[in-house]
């Protein structure tokens, strides 16, 4: 909302918004009544993708304090959606207030929704950009002034690489990222998957928009070609709850895993 209590032009409340229903899966309040109608659907088809969103959020956690732990102070949250409810930034300034978090995301929804949200923060930004387009996010004014890329580096591609078809190149792509910042950066991802639940994941996809692209869902093996030539980071390429779990995350356990995730490190 605006000062004035007015959505910004830019936004639609009468089309749903992936940034905005991932929002509804999290409990947050930055969602409308199309996105939490879309949402409710895609749960009647996949009762469990709320808890894999939510174990999702909780394995980014995982991954920022891990990376904090190795020394990283910057990270660059790639294909974000809307920084809100337990965003990256939230977490890895309260450990460390030096902390610097660029966010980018092609959905003008999401960078809108992010615009407010970071208001006032000097070491957070968000960018409009498609993450295809490296050169285009790596020459924007914020990333040149908040990134070092002779500083290692967290990429962040949560919940992303799915939306990025074959044809596309995401194993390039995650290579180009990391090639600009300096040995010890991190690439960490989740993605979607059909290796557990199939029909489930076919019944989610015949809901969602046909464009922008849906998704492409990629198994284990895909994933582990996806990373070659980076260094994993045990346990490698896992179900996304149980990339080192916490006590705390005990109850975030899907029956039917949708999704994998991993961390690799630059050498």
């Amino acid at each position: 909302m605006s000062e004035h209590g007015q959505l910004p032009q830019d936004l639609d409340p009468d089309r749903p918004s992936g940034a905005r229903m991932y929002d509804f899966f999290l409990g947050g309040g930055t969602n409308f009544a199309v996105d939490r109608e879309l949402g409710r659907r895609v749960l009647s088809v996949a009762p469990g993708m709320r808890l894999n969103a939510l174990a999702n959020r909780a394995c980014l956690h995982r991954v920022i304090r891990m990376c904090l732990a190795h020394g990283v102070r910057q990270f660059l949250d790639v294909g974000c959606g809307i920084p809100t409810i337990g965003a990256p930034h939230e977490l890895a300034q309260r450990l460390d207030p030096t902390t610097r978090v660029v966010y980018v995301d092609s959905e003008p929804v999401a960078v809108t929704h992010g615009e407010l949200v970071l208001e006032g923060n000097p070491n957070t930004a968000i960018v409009q950009a498609d993450l295809r387009d490296i050169d285009e996010v790596l020459a924007t004014d914020d990333v040149r002034r908040l990134l070092d890329f002779d500083q290692p580096t967290a990429v962040l591609m949560f919940a992303v690489l799915h939306h990025v078809p074959d044809h596309d190149d995401p194993s390039a792509l995650v290579r180009a990222y990391l090639d600009v910042f300096a040995p010890g950066s991190f690439l960490a991802l989740t993605h979607l998957t059909a290796d557990h639940a199939p029909e489930i994941m076919h019944a989610v996809f015949d809901l969602l928009p046909a464009n922008p692209h849906p998704g492409t869902c990629r198994s284990r093996a895909e994933l582990e070609a996806l990373l070659t030539g980076l260094d994993l980071v045990d346990p490698g390429v896992v179900p996304i709850a149980q990339w080192r779990p916490e006590h705390g995350d005990l109850d975030l356990q899907p029956s039917a895993p949708l999704g994998y995730a991993a961390v690799a490190r630059k050498p």
